[in-house]
């Protein structure tokens, strides 16, 4: 074959493949990423085609018929040498970045809970009660987040095609979204009915991320959530971009919060900075600030004191104290009256140091941090479990788990209010206030005690755990706004059909 005609199906050949790889980059996405925020990967690819090239022009140069071999077997070697020393750096640089440009600022005292908003149901139930209130055989939950509606916030999942019906993850649309108030312990769900046009668990080109990652491509984007506002379904996706620093011997990527795109339900996609999120009508109340990035940030302050001390010495460094066995870690959302605020509650580094070394607040609007530090022992969110079992011998502890402690402020001292569930999960038993000083437990048996304690209008009684209606609502989208009809299912439980203008 002519050397031109080959030199042209090549061309042809590289043509269709840079061209197939431009159209699926939504698909390539991971790997392409993988690469940008992690540069030890093409550094060491560099290091090792350079090395191995001296090395086999100098074998070939004395003519060593084996030069290639040896070539190759020194690109593997130096790649995979590079890679790991360089790896290594490039975790820890970022987190370094971190702990010493992060602005901080001292409190002395925790803001006290909004008893109006108080977080009362747990994530795992929350998710039992939505799956509960399903009646679309084709859909099945997506992605569990918080949301609002009005000043209420809510567990929701949205609706989105059952992949156990292939067909239907290439023909059936997002439904809608199911929200959970979080404010009570008893079943109460809304099932918001809207058609979404690009949207979660949907195939190919109808996938949000294609949209997204067609749009806007050197970013990742967090986890979805659904915000129910004026008669319209909105996709909230926080996103995070890269900035590129240098330190020896590698370079390394520290992410920041970028903004959020929200998507309507016709699909159209609007990104917006944090300033610009704040002021948009739709997300005036909700959450903003990724949770996953509050957490690395907050991880990230275990190297304030270096990487010689996090290694060896351990002097103040700091770890988050996460209780074994839960769905749900922090950070958790909780409403103050300073606002949306992310708690992280971090213990002392060790196996066995179970007390509060910092609590952690981030502005969910704005990412501002804040640390208090007790200043007094005070027993943690791990032993605070402990003691609720310790509390309550009673229990069938195999059976029963106490889920998601979160610090509170009542009458000047610190508790953990901890939630306490069946294995699984079809319900909340009590809940418990757990004094962080003196390790007290009081047991709460209503939503109404609870608030209560946390207005400081608590007083010790017998308590009746509530046994009212589960009510779940369904909302319907319809253009005549007309009440369909209302279905008695069981006697008690009811679903009522609200009719929404």
């Amino acid at each position: 074959m002519d050397e031109k005609i080959k030199r042209f199906l090549w061309a042809v050949i590289a043509i269709v493949i840079l061209g197939g790889l431009w159209l699926t980059r939504p698909i390539w996405h991971w790997l392409f990423m993988a690469i940008y925020i992690f540069p030890s990967l093409w550094e060491s690819l560099i290091v090792a085609v350079v090395v191995a090239g001296v090395s086999y022009v100098f074998w070939r140069s004395r003519k060593d018929l084996e030069a290639r071999e040896k070539a190759v077997g020194v690109f593997v070697a130096v790649l995979v040498i590079s890679l790991v020393i360089l790896s290594v750096f490039a975790v820890m640089y970022p987190q370094c970045y971190l702990s010493e440009n992060l602005r901080t600022s001292k409190i002395t005292e925790l803001p006290d809970i909004d008893p109006s908003a108080v977080r009362i149901m747990p994530r795992a139930v929350a998710e039992r009660y939505a799956r509960d209130a399903l009646q679309y055989p084709q859909f099945k939950l997506g992605t569990g987040d918080i949301s609002f509606l009005g000043k209420t916030p809510h567990w929701v999942y949205g609706l989105i095609p059952n992949p156990d019906g292939v067909v239907n993850f290439f023909v059936l649309k997002d439904k809608g979204a199911v929200y959970v108030d979080m404010t009570t312990s008893r079943k109460n769900t809304k099932i918001v009915e809207k058609e979404m046009q690009i949207g979660e668990g949907m195939g190919i080109t109808d996938w949000y991320k294609w949209e997204l990652y067609n749009r806007k491509y050197w970013v990742d984007y967090e986890d979805p959530y659904f915000v129910f506002f004026q008669g319209e379904l909105y996709i909230v996706v926080p996103v995070v971009s890269y900035e590129y620093y240098w330190r020896f011997p590698t370079f390394y990527t520290v992410p920041q919060w970028q903004g959020v795109a929200l998507i309507n339900s016709e699909g159209d996609v609007e990104f917006l900075t944090p300033e610009q999120a704040r002021e948009h009508p739709v997300l005036k109340n909700q959450k903003l600030y990724p949770e996953r990035l509050a957490r690395y940030y907050v991880d990230s302050f275990r190297y304030i004191h270096g990487i010689i001390n996090t290694w060896f010495y351990h002097k103040d460094e700091l770890q988050i104290a996460d209780v074994p066995g839960q769905q749900n870690e922090q950070p958790f959302l909780v409403v103050t009256k300073e606002g949306m605020k992310w708690l992280i509650a971090c213990e002392p580094f060790g196996k066995e140091t179970h007390g509060i070394f910092r609590i952690y607040l981030l502005d969910a609007q704005t990412g501002e941090i804040q640390f208090y530090e007790p200043p007094a022992a005070l027993i943690g969110p791990v032993k605070a479990c402990n003691y609720v079992r310790k509390a309550n011998p009673t229990v069938d502890w195999n059976r029963m788990i106490p889920v998601e402690p979160i610090p509170v402020i009542t009458n000047k001292s610190l508790y953990w209010h901890v939630r306490v569930i069946p294995n699984d999960a079809s319900g909340i038993a009590y809940t418990a206030m757990v004094n962080a000083e003196t390790g007290e437990v009081i047991e709460l048996k209503t939503d109404e005690s609870v608030k209560d304690f946390l207005k400081e209008e608590y007083k010790a009684r017998p308590e009746i755990p509530e046994t009212g209606k589960n009510v779940t609502a369904i909302i319907i989208i319809r253009e005549d706004s007309k009440e369909i009809q209302r279905i008695q299912l069981l006697q008690n439980q009811t679903i009522e059909v609200i009719p929404v203008s």
